[in-house]
């Protein structure tokens, strides 16, 4: 073999090793960076005050993402999101979710009582946000969060007045 297409090749090959070199640096770097975004995605979830719970069009919990009413999420998993809701505030949530699936609007937000774990009923702002065409969700994502502002807490004491 000649001594010039010698040389060639292993300056090739050489460049190549710098090559594979800088990728697997690059690889290094984005799964750091991606070990770092998911431990701070988890901490936001921890440390933050409001449940996370993903349905399917049909009401069904697919996944408590957090959860904040004392009840094991495991447990949760294929039943109607409504089932935990205080009987008289079911209609609301089922309503929500029709004006989502009729594509009426992206985002409902209500109020409603949630059953803990232990019975008490406590009021809870409900956010439910239409994701099912996101490829990544598939879902109908439900926030919750138990700090309701004044307006959400005068129609809650409104309604309960109601009922009697």
């Amino acid at each position: 073999m000649d001594e010039t297409v010698l040389a060639t090749v292993t300056r090739e090959f050489e460049q190549l090793q710098e090559k594979l070199a800088e990728l697997e640096e690059e690889n290094q770097r984005l799964e750091d960076t991606l070990r770092r975004n998911s431990r701070v995605f988890e901490e936001l979830l921890v440390n933050g005050d409001q449940g996370i719970t993903v349905t399917g069009p049909d009401r069904r919990i697919v996944r408590v993402i957090r959860g904040l009413t004392g009840v094991e999420p495991a447990s949760l998993v294929g039943m109607p999101a409504e089932m935990r809701v205080v009987e008289e505030d079911r209609p609301a949530v089922i309503d929500a979710y029709r004006k989502l699936l009729e594509r009426t609007c992206q985002r409902v937000r209500i109020v409603v009582r949630l059953r803990h774990a232990d019975g008490t009923a406590v009021p809870y702002s409900l956010t439910l946000t239409d994701m099912l065409e996101n490829p990544y969700i598939q879902g109908i994502v439900c926030n919750y969060a138990a700090n309701l502002c004044p307006e959400e807490k005068f129609w809650l004491s409104f309604r309960a007045s109601n009922e009697l």
